[in-house]
């Protein structure tokens, strides 16, 4: 069974998986639940495709939406109260938030002080330079999860599991041209991780 530790206490007082289930699934609306299931279940699995730790990747793929408790329209607000510095894209693009309101919820309200888990949360909306395998199966999962669907989402399901590299930054190409399409800012943690997969990718090809 999957636990966490909450705050370095003893093995009595650990979190399960199901608590943390249990828990979220009260503070969420019903759709963002099932979408935070489908991601943990997709980050599972392709935990499975690269031999990596699932532990870690579970707890950081069921509660990257944590945040979302607080909607979008009131994130700002809620952030500015909780001290959480907020960048110009983010108050212009408010729906950002969330990562950073997850982290602080993941930490106060179920207990979860691994830094590499909060690092995941944070960087699964913009993605980020030098994220770790971890942050890039959530990020992928959140984007390939069954209830997403997109022109390529099928091609980009099936390279993700083969390539967590270039599978990012096919996502962070299509991310991108979302964006734009819409008249959107882009944050610049995306750029630069886009920047460095496409550097490393040139390098790879000279």
């Amino acid at each position: 069974m999957l636990t966490i530790y909450i705050k370095g206490r003893d093995e009595a007082e650990m979190m399960t998986i199901d608590e943390m289930k249990q828990l979220l699934q009260a503070s969420l609306p019903p759709k963002r639940y099932k979408h935070s299931v489908h991601v943990y279940e997709t980050a599972l699995e392709l935990a499975k495709s690269h031999k990596l730790p699932e532990e870690k990747i579970a707890i950081c793929a069921l509660l990257h939406d944590c945040g979302r408790e607080v909607a979008s329209k009131e994130s700002a607000a809620e952030a500015d109260a909780l001290g959480i510095a907020i960048d110009d894209v983010e108050r212009n693009q408010p729906i950002l938030l969330h990562a950073k309101l997850g982290v602080y919820y993941a930490q106060t309200k179920y207990g979860v002080t691994d830094k590499e888990i909060l690092a995941g949360i944070s960087q699964h909306t913009t993605g980020a330079a030098h994220m770790t395998d971890l942050a890039k199966v959530v990020f992928l999962a959140d984007m390939i999860e069954p209830g997403r669907d997109f022109p390529g989402i099928e091609d980009l399901r099936k390279l993700a599991h083969k390539s967590l590299d270039k599978a990012m930054l096919k996502a962070y190409s299509n991310t991108i041209e979302y964006l734009l399409a819409g008249g959107q800012l882009i944050h610049p943690h995306c750029i630069d991780g886009y920047n460095e997969l496409m550097l490393a990718q040139k390098s790879v090809n000279k």
